[in-house]
């Protein structure tokens, strides 16, 4: 038996799993003990069965820096391999928010760590200092502030007066034609060689560009959208993902909240990025203004269990909630011009539209991000999250030729190396 790190040190966002394999569970379930750092009050046991991934989560936020080390074992059952393993790993807190978050767990008793499946019920969400500064009343004096300091300019607190009143910003002509032409060529060759399966012409997306193409890889670092994603977190952005579109996604609206899920709220946030001129009828990108102020909806609140592969109960007890929220707003219908970038909170609802003309295309690719020091999961799933490891992020953000980028500026005062 062996312990297998699915997200672990500077590329995890709060959560480390450890999956077990080189066992068989025995058909009437298989019980395993995990413990962390040899402690008993760091001690869970669960029941495992047939067909299950046996994983265990550790809390990272509630361990002290430096090294530890998380043991599994099954006394007493017959299993096919060895009864025992054990895994090190070493933990580094070194952001204002990863504090906040750690006293937050720690007052509310959350565990160092359980088994299974990650869920919000883990979380104080209504905690009083749980909340994102642009979340609170004070959030224009937060932004009136940054503003007098000279900790932004004109153009970011206009963004970010956008952010807290609609719940998005638009960011015009941000990044440059060239990185755009560069990633249009990555996608020809993704849609050309059916990279992860996609087939052209339909409405699905390609996932995880970042992790095989270098231009989408380095667009997704960019120094030029994470800026503004760091002053929304008041801190480090870490993006987690890519999801690209050659045509529109025809998604309903829905809030990202419950697939990609922050503790504390807020702290994860969309950016989605125009690689064409969108043009009309094509499925373009649908926003509702103001309904980031809807409450977040989580599993356990609609009654729904864990989705494993089939999306039917989540579809029939999740989705009415959010049609039932969509009908209090009104709709704005995203056109952009190429390099446009849109970031929202993580709480709007958004949607793609109906594509009524099926052969116009409308490039774009979607990255999330989580703020250092959050904590990342999916609630939908129970899956723990990653994101970018902080050294590459450092790296890149060393690749700046300049200060931090002012979108209003030269678009070619800014390159990425």
């Amino acid at each position: 038996m062996k312990l297998i790190a699915t997200s672990q040190g500077q590329g995890s966002a709060g959560i480390m799993t450890y999956r077990i394999e080189g066992v068989k569970v025995a058909d009437d379930g298989t019980v395993f003990v995990a413990k962390l750092d040899g402690r008993d009050d760091w001690t869970v046991s669960a029941t495992f069965r047939p067909g299950e991934n046996i994983e265990f989560n550790v809390h990272t936020h509630l361990l002290n820096d430096g090294p530890h080390e998380l043991s599994v074992s099954a006394p007493g059952q017959g299993l096919w391999g060895n009864g025992g393993a054990s895994a090190e790993f070493s933990v580094a807190n070194d952001s204002a928010l990863a504090r906040q978050v750690a006293k937050l767990l720690a007052d509310s008793n959350a565990p160092a760590l359980f088994p299974g499946s990650c869920d919000s019920a883990f979380y104080p969400y209504d905690a009083d200092d749980a909340t994102a500064w642009f979340d609170r009343p004070d959030a224009h004096a937060h932004i009136a502030r940054l503003l007098a300091e000279g900790e932004i300019d004109a153009t970011e607190a206009a963004a970010l007066r956008d952010f807290v009143n609609n719940g998005f910003m638009v960011l015009e002509g941000l990044i440059d034609d060239a990185l755009v032409a560069h990633v249009n060529r990555e996608i020809d060759h993704a849609v050309e060689t059916d990279y992860r399966g996609y087939q052209y012409g339909t409405s699905q997306r390609i996932e995880h560009m970042h992790m095989s193409y270098p231009e989408m890889r380095k667009l997704w670092l960019d120094r030029r959208h994470l800026r503004f994603a760091d002053l929304i977190f008041n801190g480090r952005a870490r993006p987690c993902q890519t999801l690209t579109y050659v045509f529109g996604s025809q998604q309903e609206a829905h809030q990202d909240t419950i697939h990609l899920t922050p503790f504390p709220a807020g702290y994860m946030c969309g950016i989605w990025i125009a690689l064409q001129d969108v043009q009309e009828d094509s499925g373009e990108l649908v926003v509702y203004p103001g309904s980031h102020r809807e409450p977040r909806v989580y599993l356990r609140d609609a009654g729904c269990t864990k989705v494993k592969s089939d999306w039917s109960e989540f579809g029939a007890k999740v989705v009415p909630i959010w049609r039932d929220m969509t009908s209090r707003y009104e709709p704005f219908v995203y056109r952009p011009t190429k390099g446009t970038v849109l970031i929202w909170h993580e709480n709007l609802l958004h949607a793609g539209s109906v594509r009524r003309d099926m052969s116009r295309p409308r490039r774009s690719v979607v990255i999330h991000t989580f703020a250092d020091g959050a904590i990342g999961y999916y609630d939908s799933t129970g899956m723990a999250a990653s994101a970018v490891e902080l050294q590459e992020l450092s790296l890149s953000m060393n690749a700046c030729t300049v200060r931090p980028c002012r979108h209003h500026e030269k678009k070619d005062a800014f390159t990425s190396q």
